[in-house]
């Protein structure tokens, strides 16, 4: 409850000093936001694309973002961003495969942000792997609207070492990936390093975790949580 009401207090002076409306109102919402069952929370996945790993250097080339409300996935609201950029994608188009010329009719940045934080207001974030892209949403929205948003976060990635740790399975290198965990629950395999198909991907697995926790109840989400 202190963390939760600490994340409050920075949620609602960042708003104080963002220049940009859209995610002012973000936040005003994030200091608000109820968590609760799964069913009842309403929910954003959300998947970027990266020219690498360091915020200060490399950048982003796609977002893709899903909803979830009731505990189902609204694929009617699903968007796939690709974002503009004057420097090249270099050797990363290998791993995502959004190539320079697919950018050039792309979104800018900012209004790629503006879209995303439009859609989150007042949703928790579902990510996998979650402190790598909130690390570059920050930075971005630092420049864009001269204030470092908070997320309150259902990281799949960690839930899932989480429950191996108190089941005492031990973790190798890979068993963290997203398809790897999805094969767990029976899943199916969808193609990786896509921001959109990753984005319902990671939905899908977070409600396959919550149905194995909780069985037939509906999960409250509270203890699963992260605050960024």
């Amino acid at each position: 409850m202190l963390q939760r009401w600490r994340h409050g207090r920075r949620c609602l002076k960042e708003a104080r000093s963002c220049r940009q409306p859209e995610l002012a109102d973000y936040l005003r919402a994030c200091a608000a936001l109820d968590i609760g069952r799964i069913d009842s929370t309403p929910l954003i996945a959300l998947d970027l694309e990266l020219t690498g790993l360091d915020k200060r250097s490399e950048r982003i080339v796609s977002m893709g973002w899903t909803l979830v409300d009731g505990g189902r996935i609204r694929l009617g609201s699903n968007r796939h961003l690709l974002i503009r950029s004057a420097s090249p994608v270099g050797e990363s188009a290998l791993v995502h495969g959004v190539l320079d010329r697919e950018l050039h009719g792309g979104a800018t940045l900012e209004d790629g942000l503006q879209a995303l934080f439009e859609a989150s207001r007042g949703r928790l974030w579902v990510m996998h792997h979650a402190g790598l892209d909130i690390a570059f949403l920050k930075n971005a929205c630092a420049r864009w609207a001269g204030c470092t948003p908070g997320f309150i976060v259902l990281d799949t990635m960690r839930i899932e070492y989480q429950l191996r740790r108190r089941r005492e399975i031990p973790v190798r290198q890979g068993d963290l990936q997203l398809g790897r965990i999805r094969s767990l629950f029976g899943l199916p395999a969808y193609a990786a390093h896509d921001a959109l198909s990753d984005a319902v991907a990671t939905a899908e697995l977070m409600l396959a975790i919550a149905a194995t926790i909780q069985g037939e109840a509906a999960l409250d989400l509270a203890s699963w949580v992260k605050f960024f």
